[in-house]
């Protein structure tokens, strides 16, 4: 599995705009996504998503400009984006 976070520093009507574009956005997940998350700190956003594999993420990627970036764009800001091979998992189980 491989985990990608998008960041950015906003203010409180732009962190806005990006939660109702994760909302909307998150209606239809893209194909090898496992999960996706919106948290914030004050003026720090972040969209975490977990997917299946690096290929999954390779295919996102060569289909054009992300759906998560354009999220933070249609907002008014320009992510950071990073991608971490997730090594190792824990969860409780529901």
């Amino acid at each position: 599995m491989v985990i990608s976070i998008l960041e950015a520093e906003m203010p409180t009507d732009k962190a806005a705009k990006l939660e109702a574009n994760f909302a909307e956005g998150a209606k239809a997940l893209d194909p090898g996504v496992v999960q996706m998350l919106f948290v914030r700190n004050a003026g720090k956003c972040k969209i975490l998503i977990l997917w299946e594999s690096k290929e999954a993420l390779s295919a996102m990627k060569s289909r054009g400009t992300p759906k998560t970036v354009l999220m933070f764009r249609y907002a008014g800001v320009e992510p950071s984006v990073l991608a971490y091979d997730v090594v190792n998992s824990a969860s409780r189980g529901k």
